[in-house]
């Protein structure tokens, strides 16, 4: 909470320096789980596959659960908060829409992983996950919070509450 002296610049910046930290966590995580998976497969760098089958489909399990019960709802939670604020200022109504899109092919790629039953391929898409969504949270970071932080009748403190709730 901010204290009676902060000024709604002040609180939205403390807000968006949380989300980005979030951000930050989430792409960690996605690196962690990829570089997993990738070790299991025997497709990262001076690894070999021990076990394939068994390995591999728990690493995989593991990152498409991740992004199933993490990263989806992170989405759908922004998309119903910061998106729908961004959206109605002039600035915000196209890069939301592509973001917007942008969750679409994040979640695509996670169907690809899902359902990939050759390594390379598995590897790659994983690969994609990690460069698309590493991407996306730059954009959201360098683009919409600033957006947010800028708008006089938008309040991040109060929607980061609010997704905390939706998400939670």
């Amino acid at each position: 909470m901010t204290s009676p002296t902060t000024t709604p610049v002040e609180r939205d910046e403390a807000a968006a320096a949380t989300i980005r930290r979030h951000h930050e966590h989430l792409v960690a995580e996605l690196e962690t789980l990829v570089a997993a998976l990738g070790t299991a497969l025997g497709t990262a760098p001076g690894t070999r596959g021990t076990d394939p089958g068994e390995a591999s489909g728990s690493a995989k399990a593991r990152l498409v659960d991740w992004a199933r019960t993490s990263l989806a709802p992170h989405a759908a939670g922004e998309e119903t908060t910061f998106y729908r604020t961004a959206a109605g200022t002039e600035a915000g109504h196209l890069l939301v829409a592509a973001l917007v899109a942008e969750h679409g092919v994040i979640l695509g790629i996670v169907d690809a992983i899902e359902a990939s039953t050759e390594p390379a391929a598995t590897a790659g898409w994983a690969e994609a996950l990690l460069r698309v969504f590493t991407s996306h949270a730059a954009k959201e970071n360098d683009l919409v919070l600033p957006l947010l932080v800028a708008d006089p009748g938008a309040n991040l403190e109060a929607l980061l509450e609010e997704m905390h709730h939706e998400v939670h």
